[in-house]
């Protein structure tokens, strides 16, 4: 298939899924939920290797994997605090 074709399927369907989500206010919650959340996972990463970066050079190795990812994104600064004692802790 070429990618017109492809294309030619592709935006319609697109634009109706865009065309229910605006329809049904519960749809577009969950995508606002949804879209909060993974903002807040990208923000978490970004953190942990700016973390990773300054407590390097102190010596300490801060592991940035899911756990730490979605530790920070679920309880923000709390989390962040959690995973920082844990480093320097252990």
């Amino acid at each position: 298939m070429s990618g017109f074709v492809i294309m030619s399927f592709c935006v319609p369907v697109v634009l109706l899924f865009l065309y229910i989500i605006i329809r049904h206010a519960k749809m577009g919650k969950i995508l606002e939920g949804m879209s909060v959340f993974w903002f807040r996972f990208a923000f978490a990463f970004l953190l942990l290797f700016i973390i990773h970066l300054g407590i390097g050079y102190a010596g300490y190795n801060v592991p940035i994997n899911l756990f730490s990812v979605l530790t920070i994104a679920i309880l923000g600064i709390p989390g962040v605090l959690g995973i920082t004692a844990l480093i320097f802790f252990l």
